[in-house]
């Protein structure tokens, strides 16, 4: 009975991660399928939410300033979420000395959250198109000019970027995020070519305004959250390659584990969310993409808890045995030819498991906190 648990459980983690990693491969070596007009030059409103940004704030609005756009065609709102530094001070400074730009500034008292507050900047929007960006990341100058001609394609409902770490070879904890990255932004770049990824980043996100009526309040995710709203609407969802920003990552292993598990439990709420739906035969997301997702993120890391404790007490009770020296022996392969990312699937399911647990409490996060 130990022995069929444990390797029922092996078959069935190893092969969700291998199977779907080949069945994506195929789609990101494809072509994009879309009509997409280089020259597509919409009006924008470019919404950043802050809470606690005095550090931030004004290298954030400069790096808005210097983007290869019309000036024209830019709104700048700052959403501020009861800020209690001189985030507020930082802003007016800035607005004050370049009054040339487009910036409004709206606070959200009491503190209400990520989403909350970019609903109240979203009603003060008067462009088409809304991107949101977070005060924690800088853009290259092309940002916009690669990443807006995919949204005139009438079937595209927006837009995300990947994050790129500006501190990779820091420390340990900023390499491993890297090797992540990897691997989440080559699903994320098949599943868009697909049809749609809803696993979008709050350094660029960008959204036709005509196709949601507001920011996901309800799983805690204002970027994921509101894709998932988008395609439910009927539209695709896409990461644009090509639209690269920056960011720094927590360097200890404390604080990346802190923002793993946010987002975890933000993602775990998103794929429960779509599990209902898929129940009730209401998920417009395809199917290829959204069962597997949703095993990756809510059953994966339930079975990798019941692989690692068969596992072990086969080992304990039969440690010279074929099947506890094969173990044994696998771990051992995989430490030494493919450490980096053997270390991140172990990792990144015990941060799965401990944000499952929190959601399964009602825990949430639906504030967000700067990490120094």
């Amino acid at each position: 009975m130990l022995l069929f648990l444990f390797l029922t459980a092996l078959v069935i983690f190893s092969g969700t991660y291998f199977l779907y990693f080949l069945y994506i491969k195929k789609h990101v070596e494809g072509p994009w399928r879309l009509e997409i007009n280089k020259n597509f030059q919409p009006e924008i409103s470019i919404l950043i939410p802050v809470h606690n940004e005095e550090i931030t704030i004004a290298s954030k609005l400069e790096n808005i300033k210097n983007v290869s756009y019309p000036k024209n065609k830019i709104e700048i709102i700052v959403a501020d979420d009861a800020s209690e530094d001189n985030t507020l001070i930082k802003v007016k400074d800035f607005i004050q000395q370049n009054s040339e730009l487009n910036i409004k500034l709206v606070r959200q008292t009491p503190r209400a959250g990520k989403s909350a507050t970019l609903n109240k900047a979203l009603t003060l929007a008067t462009n088409p198109i809304i991107i949101v960006s977070d005060a924690d990341t800088l853009w290259p100058l092309g940002m916009l000019q690669n990443a807006l001609p995919y949204l005139s394609d009438p079937r595209v409902g927006a837009v995300t970027g990947r994050g790129s770490n500006s501190n990779v070879d820091e420390t340990w904890a900023t390499k491993a995020e890297s090797t992540y990255l990897q691997f989440a932004n080559l699903l994320r770049l098949g599943e868009s070519k697909k049809h749609s990824t809803i696993r979008f980043e709050g350094g660029f996100c960008a959204y036709k305004k005509e196709v949601f009526e507001g920011f996901d309040c309800e799983t805690g995710s204002d970027d994921s959250g509101t894709a998932l709203k988008i395609v439910q609407n009927g539209y695709r969802t896409i990461l644009v390659p090509e639209a690269i920003f920056y960011t720094n990552f927590p360097s200890s292993f404390i604080g990346r584990f802190k923002v793993k598990v946010r987002r975890a439990n933000q993602l775990i709420g998103l794929w429960i969310k779509c599990f209902k739906l898929l129940l009730k035969k209401r998920l417009l997301l395809p199917k290829r993409i959204g069962i597997p997702e949703i095993i990756l993120f809510i059953f994966n890391p339930i079975i990798f808890l019941v692989l690692v404790i068969s596992g072990g007490i086969i080992v304990i009770l039969n440690p010279v045995s074929q099947l506890s020296l094969a173990i044994l022996v696998l771990l051992m392969c995989l430490l030494v030819f493919a450490r980096r990312m053997f270390l991140e699937i172990v990792i990144d399911n015990i941060v799965l498991l401990y944000a499952l647990v929190t959601f399964m409490f009602k825990r949430r996060y639906v504030a967000w906190e700067r990490q120094n």
